[in-house]
């Protein structure tokens, strides 16, 4: 009796633990008649693709045909001067030690300098507008003492630099001639300070260029045409209408290199020998050509 017993209890421990089981076990949901296992990519399989293809409509016909940049360039003479000049004047400290220094002699010095250059200026027709100040520096000058391993003030310097638009070139020489000769002027004038006029640079450039932009864009045109037919007859086919053009850069004169002059004393018999010489004057298109069968 124990014996049937016995098995009963085993009978009803395997059933439980075979409906146990049973439950655990996960069924595979289904996702729109496929298996989650059917609808993951395999990515070992199946790169990534990470081109694209653009709309048709944002596609045209200005991307067919031939591209060309024409360029038109000339000659010109400059019609206007521009010069840096001006003074720098320095204050030295005359006591040791320096007791009192100050940068207003220096100040009062460029002043008187700056107003003989104005004046000069306004003698040859310049007008107001075309005179404009570009530095103005006023600065404390130090140097090594041995004696007392420092460094001690030795002075002032004062510097005022203007920029002078000169619209009639045939007065460029007389006016470098009689800004550098303000300096021997103004020197009886000062006590200790030190005057020197300068002219640090002069540029040329061409100020109006619109009398030569219709010669330019004739030319650059009339030069994208010829390298567009030339590509044709190189790639054996024939030459279409123009479909595109727009203006590449405009007119742009090439830089000419600054002529820089010290301060120095010039002859009195004849003014400074300044070169003009000529301006490069260049503007391009932008040109595309369709392409005929």
């Amino acid at each position: 009796m124990k014996l049937h017993k016995y098995q009963f209890i085993k009978i009803i421990c395997f059933l439980t633990i075979f409906v146990l089981i049973g439950c655990t076990q996960t069924r595979t949901p289904e996702l729109g008649g496929q298996t989650a296992q059917n609808v993951t990519p395999n990515l070992s399989s199946a790169p990534l693709k990470t081109e694209f293809t653009l709309p048709e409509q944002s596609l045209n016909s200005n991307q067919n045909g031939i591209w060309v940049t024409g360029r038109g360039e000339i000659s010109a003479k400059p019609d206007l001067a521009i010069i840096s000049a001006g003074v720098e004047v320095t204050n030295p400290c005359i006591e040791r030690p320096v007791k009192t220094c100050y940068s207003q002699p220096a100040l009062v010095t460029a002043k008187l300098g700056m107003e003989e250059i104005n004046k000069v200026i306004k003698a040859k027709g310049i007008q107001e507008k075309d005179i404009s100040t570009t530095r103005f520096n006023v600065q404390a000058k130090y140097a090594w003492d041995d004696k007392i391993r420092a460094q001690v003030l030795v002075g002032y310097t004062v510097t005022n630099i203007i920029s002078i638009k000169l619209r009639d070139l045939d007065l460029i020489g007389e006016l470098i001639d009689e800004i550098i000769a303000v300096e021997a002027k103004i020197k009886p004038k000062t006590n200790q300070e030190e005057i020197t006029t300068k002219i640090n640079s002069v540029n040329f450039t061409v100020d109006n260029t619109e009398q030569y932009e219709k010669t330019l864009i004739s030319k650059a045109i009339e030069d994208a045409i010829n390298k567009a037919n030339l590509y044709a007859e190189f790639s054996k086919v024939k030459l279409g209408n123009l479909i595109y053009l727009s203006e590449g850069s405009q007119i742009q004169p090439r830089p000419q290199q600054e002529i820089g002059l010290k301060s120095m004393a010039f002859a009195e018999s004849s003014s400074t020998p300044i070169n003009i010489g000529e301006f490069n004057l260049q503007i391009s298109v932008y040109a595309g050509f369709k392409i005929n069968k």
